[in-house]
C-alpha cells in the first residue's frame, strides 16, 4: 500500500514538473520571439525617436577628413535638444573616423543628454586594412565613450544589390566573423542597417542571427510612392520584415522626404511625388506620429543638407543633398519654423 502511494506521489511530482517546464520554456520562447534588445533611454525615459547626423559643414566632408568645430557641433546639439518640435536625444553617425570622435568628445566634455548609435563605415570597394581601421575604431570608441555609445552599426547597405560599395554574398561568412568579434569587445548590442530589399532575401536570415538587432532602411520616397500612401507603406514594409525575421527587433534605420530632386540626375527618375518643404512637411507630421504610437526605434533621415552628397560638382537641387529637416546652414525648413512660429 505504502509502495503504491509512492509511487503516485512519484508521479504526480514528475507530471508537475514536466508541466512547469514546459510553461516556462513557452514563456523563453514568447519572450525572445518579441526580444528587445535596443531601448535607449536617458533617466527611465524613452529615447527611442532618433535622428541621422552628419557634422560636416559647407566645404566639409568625409573624403576631405574634415573634422567640424566644437562651436558648431554644439550648435548642432542645441538646434537637435531645443527645437520646437521634438527633442531628439537619440542620434546616429555612419562612420568611426576623427568628425565622429570629435562629436562624440563634445558630448562628454558638456554632459550633453545625447546618445549615439555609432557605425563602422565598411565597404567591399576599399581595401580590406580601411575596414579593419574601422572596426579597431569602432571598437574602441564605444569603449572609451560608455554610456554615450549605446549601440553599433556594422555598415551601411552593404549587401543590397544595388550599393556602389556592396559586399558580394560570398563575402557574408567574413563579414560574420567582424560581428563575431566586434560582439565579444563591446558592451552594447551589434546591428547593420541596409535596404529592406536586402533584409526581405532568404541569404538575409544568415545575418540577421548573428546580430542583436536589425536597422532597417525603407524609403518610400525612392520607391516610386506617392505622398498620400508613403507612411502606409513604409508600415507595410516594416511589419514584412518583422515576419520574416520574428526573432529580432527591427528599428527603422532610415526613412525621410527629400525637399529638391532633379528627375535627369541619375536614380532620381524613381522619384514620381513632389519634393518640396510642404511635402517633407506632411510625410514628417504622418511618419513620426506613427512611430511614436508604435514606439519604434528609428533615426529619420536626416537633420542637415549636406551639400557634399552626391559629388560637390552637382547642382545643390539633387536629392542627395536635400533630405535635411534643416539648411546646411542650419536654418529651419517648414516643419520645424512653423512649428517654432506658432
Amino acid at each position: 500500500m505504502k509502495s503504491s502511494r509512492f509511487l503516485i506521489c512519484f508521479l504526480f511530482i514528475t507530471v508537475l514538473s514536466a508541466i512547469q517546464n514546459a510553461h516556462a520554456q513557452s514563456t523563453h520562447d514568447a519572450a525572445s520571439t518579441m526580444k528587445t534588445i535596443f531601448n535607449p533611454t536617458i533617466n527611465g525615459t524613452w529615447i527611442g525617436l532618433g535622428i541621422s547626423y552628419g557634422p560636416y559643414r559647407d566645404g566639409e566632408s568625409p573624403d576631405k577628413n574634415s573634422v567640424t568645430s566644437e562651436t558648431h557641433i554644439l550648435e548642432d546639439m542645441d538646434i537637435l535638444l531645443n527645437n520646437g518640435v521634438h527633442k531628439w536625444h537619440l542620434i546616429r553617425m555612419y562612420g568611426a573616423d576623427a568628425a565622429s570622435e570629435q562629436v562624440l568628445r563634445v558630448i562628454k566634455k558638456h554632459q550633453l543628454p545625447v546618445q549615439v548609435m555609432l557605425g563602422a563605415w565598411l565597404s567591399g570597394k576599399d581595401p580590406m586594412e580601411d575596414n579593419r581601421a574601422q572596426l579597431d575604431n569602432v571598437i574602441r570608441l564605444a569603449n572609451e565613450y560608455k554610456g554615450i555609445v549605446v549601440a553599433v552599426n556594422l555598415g551601411n547597405e552593404i549587401f543590397v544589390d544595388w550599393s556602389w560599395h556592396k559586399f558580394e554574398i560570398d563575402q557574408i561568412p567574413l563579414y560574420l566573423e567582424w560581428v563575431d568579434e566586434v560582439k565579444s569587445k563591446v558592451d552594447v548590442p551589434v546591428t547593420l542597417a541596409d535596404d529592406y530589399n536586402f533584409w526581405n532575401k532568404p541569404w538575409s536570415q544568415q545575418v540577421a542571427e548573428k546580430l542583436d538587432f536589425i536597422v532597417l532602411h525603407a524609403y518610400a520616397m525612392w520607391n516610386s510612392q506617392p505622398l498620400d500612401s508613403a507612411v502606409q507603406w513604409t508600415a507595410d514594409v516594416y511589419n514584412d520584415i518583422a515576419k520574416r525575421h520574428p526573432s529580432k527587433q527591427i528599428a527603422l534605420g532610415e526613412a525621410g522626404w527629400a525637399t529638391s530632386s532633379i528627375p535627369t540626375n541619375g536614380d532620381e527618375r524613381l522619384i514620381i511625388a513632389e519634393a518640396s518643404e510642404d511635402a517633407q512637411s506632411a510625410f514628417f507630421t504622418a511618419y513620426h506620429a506613427w512611430l511614436k504610437e508604435n514606439k519604434v526605434v528609428s533615426f529619420y533621415f536626416e537633420a542637415f543638407d549636406e551639400k557634399w552628397k552626391g559629388g560637390e560638382e552637382k547642382p545643390d537641387g539633387i536629392a542627395e543633398k536635400n533630405w535635411g529637416l534643416y539648411r546646411s546652414d542650419r536654418t529651419p525648413k517648414k516643419v520645424i519654423a512653423d512649428k517654432l512660429v506658432q
